[in-house]
């Protein structure tokens, strides 16, 4: 029952402070725990490394790279055309997945175009030099007229991004998840369209449909959106 924009303006005042704010959401830390855990050890510096050099690489298939996501990053996996993986003594030990641009985020498809997806270390590790080595990869494979994605403001600043000379674009409006059965569901997946097909009243909007559900609705962060043009 807190305004919209209410973790935001939270976000806003730390960072004038140079405080980085971490937001932990009760269902992330009801069931990926182990995650969260891993991402405050890595902020703080307390992972196990391992440099890139050391690493071998390789494209995955849909089913390797959606076990290790949904296991290892807190958005799970999403699906992507293009997967790839570094390996460490044949051990897969991060990620880092490309699709093209996405309709649900507001996109058109465009030839050339694309959306750095997912990145992901394995739970406990950071890779030195890991993500810079996957997306010179992708690059140099796939030849790109443009790469966007984007950073989750609640969770940092997006530094990988400047690392990786990408310009920053924006700051996204917040988002709002639907929270069903105490788990955060993207709204997407609970638009008005869809649910008049599941039989309900046309008249009402999405947000009066949910509420006579039961539903509530919880607004994040926003994210920062980072275009790299070649």
């Amino acid at each position: 029952y807190k305004d919209k924009k209410f973790h935001l303006n939270k976000t806003k005042e730390c960072n004038k402070i140079g405080v980085n704010l971490i937001h932990i959401w009760e269902d992330d830390w009801l069931y990926k725990k182990d995650i969260v855990k891993s991402i405050i050890l890595n902020k703080i510096g307390k992972s196990n490394r391992i440099f890139a050099r050391n690493c071998s690489i390789e494209e995955l298939d849909n089913k390797i790279s959606k076990s290790f996501l949904d296991s290892n990053h807190i958005q799970s996996n999403s699906n992507s055309s293009i997967k790839i993986g570094l390996f460490y003594n044949g051990e897969l030990v991060s990620v880092m997945t490309f699709g093209k641009l996405r309709k649900s985020l507001g996109s058109k498809s465009i030839d050339g175009s694309w959306e750095m997806v997912r990145f992901s270390n394995k739970i406990g590790y950071t890779i030195i030099g890991g993500a810079s080595k996957l997306f010179k990869y992708f690059v140099k494979k796939y030849k790109p007229s443009s790469v966007i994605s984007y950073s989750d403001s609640s969770r940092g600043n997006g530094n990988l991004y400047n690392k990786l000379g990408f310009k920053f674009v924006h700051d996204t409006d917040v988002n709002y998840y639907w929270i069903i059965d105490g788990i955060r569901k993207h709204r997407f997946s609970y638009r008005k369209d869809v649910l008049v097909k599941m039989g309900h009243d046309k008249n009402k909007t999405e947000v009066e449909i949910m509420w006579s559900l039961g539903y509530r609705r919880i607004f994040d962060c926003g994210s920062k959106k980072w275009e790299m043009i070649f």
